[in-house]
């Protein structure tokens, strides 16, 4: 498995993208950090809200800025993954599934 991290241009390690691509199945993998508070009564008033089924409407979402320079090793990871989409190469039993 290739694993690619892309850091975001405002440096933040709370904005850190992660690629996996697996070759032997074809499918690139995304892992977002999501936000994280730091302050326990924050977290304490999250959690309670998620108790009494709060759903923010905008969801857990943050942003990442990518690096122009970054853009060729993304590009690359897609290369990969559209090719070996057109040579067939991933594991029959797997394909169809989500993960």
């Amino acid at each position: 498995m290739t694993t690619e991290f892309f850091e975001c241009a405002c440096h933040s390690d709370e904005h850190t993208l992660k690629f996996g691509y697996d070759p032997d199945d074809n499918e690139l993998y995304t892992s977002v950090f999501l936000n994280q508070y730091q302050n326990v009564f924050k977290r304490v008033w999250i959690a309670l809200k998620y108790v009494f089924g709060y759903k923010c409407k905008y969801g857990h979402w943050d942003c990442f800025i990518m690096r122009a320079e970054d853009g060729e090793r993304l590009k690359s990871l897609l290369d990969r993954l559209i090719q070996g989409a057109k040579t067939g190469s991933h594991s029959p039993e797997r394909s169809g599934t989500a993960h």
